[in-house]
């Protein structure tokens, strides 16, 4: 028996992509697809009434839930057949201007990275990447065949083989150069708090005080062997006497003299 094909979609008759005889593909978008099952069971289509957001059976129906095991597939939304949007890096054929740079009359490109930030520069030698106002945060130079790191400043110096590695280095240089406090102001005003305010225990008991109100430790030995001293007394260094200096600088030479 052949399933006639639908051309329609069941939520909201737009013309699909390609027919298909899957009433349940039978939609043009996730959207007319999640608000079409979104009071029906996914398997059987019976109405029903969520008691949680992310069921998909009605209650007490095992039969569809067993069903839905075996073949997902043919229930769930086809991804595949649904074109997403993508992004070309590859340049336009003619152009009357070379670069990114944009006037005041103009308008920078449109973000294709992370926080807004977006790429700029020359086309080969220079790249800067700049922030959603236009600031520069890192920049890269072709030198020698090799893309080096100008901005920010990294130790060691940084630099990379291909444009497409030096533009991942430099964004990642970028986010570790910036302040906390334009990430996160309540983590960065919390850590300087704390940093700020003595610890309530006082400083370490055997190190010297950091405050002028603080304790310095006296500890000493209580066990065994407290009494003797850490350094025998002819292991300590103490300054020499003129004799005794003189008299050095004699055994000294006797013992040049006799291994030459």
């Amino acid at each position: 028996m052949n399933t006639p094909l639908r051309h329609r979609c069941r939520q909201c008759r737009g013309k699909l992509s390609a027919p298909t005889e899957n009433e349940h593909h039978g939609f043009c978008t996730r959207y007319c697809y999640a608000r079409f099952y979104r009071s029906r069971c996914l398997v059987c289509e019976e109405q029903m009434q969520r008691r949680r957001e992310n069921q998909r059976f009605k209650s007490g129906h095992k039969i569809c839930e067993a069903e839905y095991r075996k073949f997902p597939r043919a229930y769930d939304f086809p991804v595949q057949s649904v074109p997403l949007p993508t992004f070309s890096d590859r340049p336009p054929a003619k152009a009357d201007k070379t670069g990114l740079k944009f006037g005041l009359e103009g308008h920078p490109p449109t973000a294709r990275g992370l926080r807004d930030w977006w790429w700029g520069g020359d086309g080969e030698y220079d790249h800067s990447l700049y922030d959603r106002d236009g600031l520069t945060l890192a920049r890269i130079v072709l030198v020698d065949g090799r893309y080096h790191l100008r901005t920010p400043v990294a130790i060691p110096r940084q630099s990379w083989p291909s444009l497409d590695e030096a533009r991942r280095g430099a964004e990642c240089f970028a986010l570790m150069a910036m302040p906390l406090e334009s990430v996160d102001p309540k983590v960065a005003a919390r850590i300087k708090r704390e940093n700020s305010a003595p610890h309530p225990m006082g400083p370490p008991l055997n190190r010297p005080p950091l405050t002028s109100d603080a304790i310095s430790s006296r500890w000493r030995s209580t066990c065994h062997g407290a009494d003797v001293p850490d350094i025998p007394g002819f292991l300590r260094r103490r300054a020499l006497t003129a004799p005794e200096a003189a008299n050095a600088v004699s055994q000294a030479a006797e013992n040049e003299r006799g291994a030459g």
